[in-house]
């Protein structure tokens, strides 16, 4: 299984930045891809917020169009969906329990677990650092080559 974080999503929809033409093409990848593709839910409640806020996009949407946009790719891409589940905390506790774990990197620690609890073995980011240590799965950044 493989999956994409928030970043890459936004990339893909944004024309306007220079990691466009390479995130649009990972996920058009994606979904003819479909079925080898699982997206955690949290990545769709980010993408709303990222794609409504002015401070990330210069034409951010209003909220019917965010709606709808995190819907037709959360139902018509053909990829798999998966969500935080309770019984998961037995594998985040000892993690954030540490001393040198930074508090700023919670969600990413509660997306990986998330993904690699349901088969994830690769990771598509621009953000590998927040993910590589972890070693749940092949963080790959597909940017590097652009």
């Amino acid at each position: 299984m493989k999956s994409l974080d928030t970043n890459i999503l936004l990339y893909a929809l944004n024309k306007d930045c220079s990691e466009h033409a390479v995130c649009r093409d990972l996920v058009n990848t994606a979904v003819k891809e479909g079925e080898l593709w699982v997206m955690a839910d949290q990545i769709w409640f980010e993408l709303y917020r990222l794609i409504r806020n002015p401070a990330v996009l210069e034409k951010p949407l209003n909220a019917e169009n965010a709606a709808s946009m995190v819907k037709w790719y959360r139902e018509n891409t053909g990829w798999l969906h998966c969500a935080w589940e309770p019984s998961m905390m037995k594998d985040l506790s000892p993690l954030w329990a540490r001393n040198s774990f930074s508090s700023k990197k919670s969600f990413n620690l509660i997306l990986a677990i998330t993904l690699k609890s349901h088969g994830v073995k690769e990771f598509y980011t621009r953000n590998t650092r927040d993910f590589e240590s972890l070693g749940f799965f092949d963080v790959c950044n597909p940017l590097l080559n652009q």
